[in-house]
Order: C-alpha cells, then structure tokens, then sequence
C-alpha cells in the first residue's frame, strides 16, 4: 500500500467506507467515517495489521461484517500501486444517498477551501485549526509500509478532516420567511385533532342545557327564561413536542426546521423543542428568550447539532424525560431525514413507549418531499408502523400543506 500522505489516506478511508456501503449493506455514515480517521489516527498505520483492526472496530458491527470487512480490506488496500480503486456503483437516481459519503476526487482535498454552512460551524479548508499536524516522531502516520531503506528520514504528513466533522458549533439562522412560517403553524394547530374533553364546559352552543346557568339567567328577565345556556365538551388543546435532527445530512434543511418550531412557539402556548444528533438538547429555554424580528441565534449545542445520528437512542431518552408531561393531549413532532446510524430496535421501542402516551405520533421529513422517494431507511421502514403519519417538510410548501395531510 503506498500512499503519498494522510491527505490521501483520508481519501482512500472515505472511499473504502462508501465501498462498504454501497456494495455490502454497512451501516457506516458520517460519523462512523469521522471515527474512523481518528481510529486510523491512534495507531501505527506503518503497522497494516493495526490499521485494519482499528477500521474493523468502527466500521462494523457483526461477526459477519468483520469477515467482510477482511476480504474488502485485504482487496482494497493490497492491490497493486498501479491499479487504480475499483469503481463504485452509483446510488439511486446517479447521486449520492443523502448524509452518505461521495466518491472521493482523484486529488486530495486538504486544500480545498469550503465556504461556512448555514446552521453548522463555519469553518474554512484554510483553518490551521483543522489540521493535525503530525511529527517525524509519530509512531506511524501515513498507511504505507515501512521505507526500504532505514535511513531514510520520516516524511512530516498532514492530515485533514471533513470541515462538517466537527459538532456543536453556534447555530444562527434568519427569520426573513417567519409571517409563512407563522401562518403553516398555524394551520397545523387547527387541523390537529385530538378529541374532546371529558368535563363539561360553558359553551356559546353545545349538546347539553346548563339549567343553573339558564335559571341565573332568567333571573334578569322576571323569571322568562329568553337566553339558554349550553354545556359542551370542547377540543382538547394540543401540546406539541418536537424533535428536530440536527445531524450533518439534514443540511438546510435543519435551519428551516429550527425556523418552524420556532413559529409554533410563537402561536401555541405549550411548545417543547429538542435537537438532538447524537446527544440531546432542549432548545425552548433559547427559543424563548428570542425575539420574533431578530435572527434567531443559538449557542454551542455540543453533540445535539453537526455531528452523526442517533435517532432511537435520543427518542429514548425524551420519553424518559418527558414521561411526566407525555399525555394524550400531546402531539410529537419528529422532524428527521431518517437516516440513523443506531440500532433500529432501539428506536421501536423508544416510538412504542411515545405512542403508548401520546395522543399523535408524526414524522416529518425533508427526504419525504424528493420525487420518486421510497422510505427504504431502516429507521424509517422501522419507525411506519408505530406512526399516524409521514409527511414531507422540504419547503415552505410542504409545511403550509401539513394541516390539509393531517386531516386526510
């Protein structure tokens, strides 16, 4: 294996994962390519046998995975320096799956300037900051055998990661479409529909004449009974609880998001928000404290925005820390592309025990709005049977259009 630096080992690492994906079903996407490189980072890449230990820990997740794993990577990374990386096949539709690793280029991208994301890190293929310089007295950093000739000085190699590895980061987003946002919020509120509610209450019109109430009345009107009064059982007001992806691979489409649960915030009285990548954060403490006509801005949110998925792990943890507001009168909100790296059995029984307590169950997802889309995501394929809905939410279209879905 020979390879001219770490700039280009983290080149091949990022193909052989998407090989892996791609050709055999891994699970692997953008954090377990990010924990791989600093897997690969920790030991002796002089040593192959360490190197391939390192990436099977990350990269797999079965004993029939890892034997997989030790015929592509003697096959990939043994073949001969002439021969050029065997061709991957394409995803559906000729691109990349979305939050997925693409094909690397032919030269490597440690140069390559990348211009700040809206609602992840700003960061620049210029910041020293992203490098990690590594010194002669390393013990191995590049994938290659050992130099022929052991005199030979060390090369000093420099290693880059993805400027989207990194998570958390300030998360400032602008509020120029917040009037739409206010009036798609608002029809969600209207079509939600709970049921009503048990006690009888005073009503302009209802099934049901409130005699007391009707008597009182009369007293005013020398006993003639001119004005009756009803009771009914009105509709029972929602709480909303939403769960928003912060992930990589939600890209702007978590900004939108964040815009939206923040709109119905602003029309509903009872709203809790959490992000979560692949830890969990309540965001409504900051949503509160934001002001209807300024960029709505957030602070650091650590491992909750830019980092990989963990969809059932963090679904879990909100039913446990809401199980004591968790009622019938709840609706949640799970606002996701679905693309999890997490086991999909932890994330029926987190759906499980919301469903069993709340009184809605809805997915959104920004995928969902793609012509020809399949939920062909385990998460997702997992997740449909336990839900009342799946909705697209990839524009301002979709979220005017999830009253009118909802009452379908």
């Amino acid at each position: 294996m020979t390879s001219p630096g770490l700039a280009q080992l983290s080149a091949q690492v990022r193909a052989f994962a998407a090989q892996l994906r791609f050709r055999h079903g891994f699970l692997i996407g953008p954090g377990e390519i990010r924990d791989a490189l600093r897997a690969v980072q920790a030991v002796d890449v002089l040593q192959v046998a360490q190197v391939q230990d390192a990436l099977r820990a990350v990269l797999t997740t079965s004993p029939a995975e890892a034997r997989v794993f030790d015929a592509e990577f003697g096959a990939f990374f043994r073949r001969p320096a002439e021969l050029p990386p065997p061709p991957l096949p394409p995803a559906p539709g000729g691109q990349a799956a979305p939050g997925e690793p693409s094909p690397p280029e032919p030269t490597a991208r440690a140069g390559k300037k990348t211009g700040p994301v809206q609602g992840h890190p700003q960061s620049s293929g210029e910041d020293p900051a992203d490098e990690d310089a590594i010194s002669p007295q390393a013990p191995g950093r590049a994938l290659e055998n050992a130099p022929d000739d052991p005199d030979t000085p060390p090369q000093v190699l420099r290693a880059r990661l993805s400027p989207h590895a990194g998570a958390g980061g300030r998360v400032q987003t602008e509020v120029d479409d917040l009037p739409e946002l206010l009036r798609a919020a608002s029809a969600l509120i209207r079509a939600v529909e709970l049921g009503r509610a048990r006690r009888l209450r005073p009503r302009p019109h209802g099934p049901k004449l409130d005699a007391r109430r009707t008597l009182r009345a009369a007293a005013r009107t020398a006993g003639d009974a001119a004005l009756l009064k009803w009771l009914g059982r009105p509709r029972r007001a929602p709480r909303f609880l939403l769960m928003l992806d912060g992930s990589r691979s939600m890209g702007q489409s978590a900004a939108l998001l964040l815009r939206f649960a923040f709109a119905l915030h602003l029309r509903a009285r009872r709203v809790e928000v959490y992000a979560f990548s692949t830890g969990l954060t309540r965001l409504t403490p900051h949503l509160r404290r934001a002001g209807p006509g300024q960029p709505l801005a957030l602070p650091d949110l650590g491992a909750a925005w830019g980092g990989g998925t963990r969809i059932g792990d963090n679904l879990l943890r909100l039913a446990r820390e809401e199980r004591d507001r968790l009622n019938r009168d709840t609706v949640v909100l799970i606002l996701s592309d679905g693309l999890d790296t997490g086991d999909p059995e932890v994330l029926i029984r987190a759906l499980r025990d919301l469903r069993a307590r709340a009184g809605l169950l809805v997915w959104l997802s920004p995928l969902a709005a793609l012509p020809g889309y399949q939920p062909v995501q385990r998460a997702v394929q997992a997740a449909l049977p336990h839900l009342d809905a799946f909705l697209p939410a990839g524009s301002l279209g979709d979220l005017h259009a999830l009253g009118r879905r909802l009452r379908r």
